[in-house]
């Protein structure tokens, strides 16, 4: 059996503070290994073509290119096929959106913490070898699991969430065509009301799940939920 290989990296940034901490914070994740800096677009796009990075970690602040423009020259068919995850200090929501049009898979906010960096590549990595395994999807839940598996943050989960309740109650809801009650999804799954609804409020203050009340003969209202 072969041994599986890091994952290459490369760190794009014009701090040479900035890429010494993150080559040190990259190097310390198993299966991860950095084998370029760069401290402008243009080195960038030659070292993307010299070392062909599986990962691009881009600020978007650079002295000779827009780092947005690095993003685009990046996905041309003459660079070797990398991904994309931009680490800036700029949090409006029109540059948010310009990279995810440009390819990038995860956007992190200056100053990064080494733990969110970490569980970020983790994530990565984990998506990446689901994606590697050759096979065909057989549903479109599976697809759903590859995509939230990258988003899905893992330190922000309390210690009373467990990470696989939280992804049975996410693959069940995903599952069904119309919303459904706590009482309905504690069956499917087989937890008590009380769970389902634990979780259930968990992911929708998280943003995963949308809640809505519905309104029977009583006057009553019943919380229904569906996933985004």
């Amino acid at each position: 059996m072969t041994e599986p290989r890091d994952i290459t990296v490369l760190i794009v940034d014009d701090d040479p503070v900035v890429t010494a901490a993150l080559h040190a914070q990259v190097n310390r994740v198993l299966g991860f290994r950095v084998v370029g800096i760069a401290h402008t677009g243009h080195a960038a796009l030659a070292a993307a073509g010299r070392f062909a990075p599986r990962l691009v970690l881009l600020d978007l602040h650079l002295p000779d290119l827009p780092g947005l423009e690095v993003a685009h020259r990046l996905r041309r068919p003459d660079q070797p096929p990398t991904d994309v995850i931009v680490i800036s200090g700029r949090k409006e929501s029109a540059t948010v959106r310009a990279a995810m049009q440009r390819g990038a898979l995860y956007y992190l906010v200056k100053p990064t913490r080494a733990g969110t960096l970490e569980q970020t590549l983790l994530r990565y990595a984990a998506t990446t070898e689901q994606l590697e395994s050759g096979g065909r999807f057989a549903e479109q839940q599976e697809i759903d699991k590859i995509f939230r598996s990258l988003h899905l943050d893992q330190a922000v989960r309390p210690k009373s969430i467990s990470a696989a309740t939280e992804q049975a109650v996410l693959d069940a809801l995903s599952a069904v065509a119309d919303d459904v009650s706590a009482h309905e999804l504690a069956a499917s799954i087989g937890v008590s009301r009380a769970t389902a609804r634990r979780y259930l409020e968990h992911l929708a203050d998280r943003g995963l799940v949308e809640a809505r009340p519905r309104y029977g003969p009583t006057g009553r209202p019943q919380h229904r939920y569906r996933a985004r």
